[in-house]
């Protein structure tokens, strides 16, 4: 339970990189998402190792960069 948690958080910063990456300009929010989804799924498919996990923290880094952008452009 605890390794579950520990991958979770550490893919927290990686969805608030996407978002970033979307402040910057749309297509690199897609590129990176893009390349994040199909690195996560060819490893679950090489190791078996729940990528939903990793991709798990990575919605909810989403969730945070969304809010934090929002607070930032003063919504």
């Amino acid at each position: 339970m605890q390794h579950r948690l520990a991958r979770c958080l550490l893919h927290i910063p990686v969805g608030i990189f996407n978002i970033f990456c979307g402040y910057v300009g749309w297509v690199f929010a897609i590129i990176f998402c893009g390349g994040f989804m199909v690195y996560e799924v060819t490893e679950d498919w090489r190791l078996k190792d729940q990528a939903y996990i990793d991709i798990y923290g990575y919605l909810i880094g989403l969730g945070i960069g969304v809010v934090g952008l929002q607070i930032y452009k003063g919504v």
